[in-house]
């Protein structure tokens, strides 16, 4: 609660500030306020109240750390706190095993060196020095009566010279460890069970000239077999000749030997033709139109000749071919005289002008009847059979009788009103339908007594605002013309009512002069001025 203020008025004794009561209320409302936070409502607890700016000295209070921020507490303020105070009073130190020791907050820890190992404290550092008896990855010391397992270790940089066994003899040849001879001279003589087999490199020709013979090798011959079975062997060394025919030829480069075939007649071949569909072309002729050729796979038909031609009539619906297999496909169906085209799923039907409309899928022609239209339903998405418009009533004037009028409709952006412009035409009716379209048409036959602009407005009953307005230029007193106006609304009831229509100049003073000039019937009153509406069921 915010502290209530006693209201003393503007001036004294003005009459305006709180009563008695109500300052003895605000009064007791503040003290019950200070006792409750200061006590338990009705007395104020005893001591000395702490603030958050305050200084004091508390004793034998409980402070808990769970709930409060202890924080620039000095260490001198520490001495008097017991361990068993603390929620954290020791410290656990764990060796390389599994032992581990506590060490209460006060107590000494004390660092031990060992063998070759020695412990200094400076200020808050503890260092460990070895001497040298122990080797480091770093120190350079001489092992002796050391045993090194060379499967756990790695031995590098020894010297031949360090090693009782530093080289190797083989046929004759010694190598120090370590040595490079790319061709030795090695002495074979002894050597056995070393067949040609175990040769590995390259031999060149010049280190087997005359040191091989033919009854040497398993290998000393090459077979030749002609198509006759006929074969002929060729010793290693001897020469073999390849020589041409009637219509090839043979030529040698290097290694190479080049067979050519040319100007073979075709009576010199055992097939010097082939056939494609029923026509049979020779091996070099030309053909530019093949007869009987059925074309299957996969494959691509390419025609861009204008006057191309291919059939696509299949004997009935059934004898289509599978649609999956020919997506896009035209066919057309020569029983029931239908065209199709595939869709992949299925073969559609394609409409022509003979086609009804209830072929379409999205149009119901369930129950049609005439008159009816199709109406479109956007929740079934699909156009269904409705009843069209009803003509409920029509009504109409028509007079050829001369009036004038000298009233004029303003220029400007008003609406016309109904009491510009003269009154010449009216039409009552009573719709049969509150929800049913009125359609209004309007023919005005005219003239003025002065070149200008003329307007035609239709009004309803009462109403000072027009309907609809339309306008024309007549450019002097010896023409005549005409104004036409349509206008349609919503009957909204079935209480009747009275359309009137109005015509004057626009702007300019004049005698406006309906069927007729100059004030006077032309054409012995058949110039006919009509004012019709029809009443149609929505």
């Amino acid at each position: 609660m915010g502290k209530n203020t006693i209201f003393r008025g503007s001036t004294a004794n003005d009459g305006t500030g709180d009563n008695l009561r109500l300052g003895a209320q605000k009064i007791n409302d503040n003290f019950t306020e200070v006792y409750t936070a200061l006590g338990d409502g009705s007395t104020l607890a005893s001591g000395t109240y702490v603030t958050t700016v305050s200084t004091h000295t508390f004793t034998n209070k409980t402070i808990s750390g769970a709930s409060n921020t202890l924080s620039n507490i000095p260490n001198s303020a520490l001495d008097t706190i017991a361990n068993n105070k603390l929620t954290n009073s020791t410290i656990t130190i764990t060796g390389d095993g599994a032992g581990t020791s506590a060490v209460d907050l006060g107590d000494t820890i004390t660092f031990e060196g060992g063998s070759g190992i020695t412990t200094t404290v400076t200020a808050d550092k503890v260092s460990f020095q070895t001497d040298g008896s122990i080797v480091t990855e770093t120190s350079t010391d001489i092992l002796t009566n050391k045993t090194i397992d060379g499967t756990t270790n790695t031995l590098q940089n020894i010297a031949n010279a360090s090693l009782t066994n530093s080289s190797i003899g083989i046929g004759g040849l010694t190598l120090n460890l370590g040595d490079t001879d790319a061709t030795p001279a090695l002495d074979l003589t002894d050597a056995t069970n070393y067949p040609t087999s175990s040769l590995s490199g390259t031999i060149t020709n010049t280190q087997l000239a005359g040191s091989i013979t033919n009854d040497k090798l398993v290998n000393k011959k090459i077979t030749i077999g002609d198509d006759t079975s006929t074969n002929f062997d060729v010793q290693l060394g001897d020469s073999f000749e390849i020589i041409g025919g009637s219509g090839l030829s043979t030529a040698i480069d290097n290694n190479r030997i080049t067979l050519s075939v040319g100007n073979l007649p075709n009576t010199s071949l055992d097939n010097s033709s082939i056939t494609l569909g029923s026509d049979t072309i020779a091996l070099g002729g030309t053909q530019t139109s093949i007869a009987g050729l059925s074309l299957t796979g996969s494959g691509n038909v390419d025609l861009v000749g204008a006057g191309s031609k291919m059939r696509f009539d299949f004997s009935g619906y059934g004898a289509l071919p599978a649609a999956a297999t020919y997506v896009g496909m035209y066919s057309y169906d020569s029983v029931g005289n239908r065209p199709y085209y595939s869709s992949g799923s299925g073969w559609v039907r394609i409409l022509d002008e003979n086609s009804s409309v209830s072929t379409h899928t999205d149009v119901n022609t369930s129950g049609v009847a005439d008159k009816n239209v199709l109406q479109f339903s956007s929740a079934q998405g699909r156009f269904n059979v409705a009843e069209g418009p009803k003509l409920l009533q029509q009504v109409n004037y028509q007079s050829g009788g001369m009036q004038t009028g000298t009233t004029i409709f303003p220029e400007d952006d008003t609406i016309p009103q109904n009491s510009e412009g003269s009154e010449f035409m009216t039409l009552a009716i009573t719709p049969k339908s509150a929800t049913s379209t009125l359609v209004m048409d309007v023919q005005v036959f005219y003239s003025q007594s002065v070149g200008t602009r003329s307007g035609t407005g239709i009004f309803k009953d009462s109403d000072a605002d027009a309907l609809a307005f339309t306008s024309n230029f007549c450019d002097d007193a010896t023409m005549m013309t005409n104004m036409h106006l349509n206008y349609s609304e919503v009957s909204g009831n079935t209480t009747a009512r009275t359309y009137k229509v109005r015509c004057g100049n626009i702007a300019t003073a004049g005698t406006f002069t309906f069927n007729g000039q100059s004030g006077a019937r032309k054409f012995g009153g058949t110039i006919l001025s009509t004012f019709r509406i029809i009443e149609i069921d929505s």
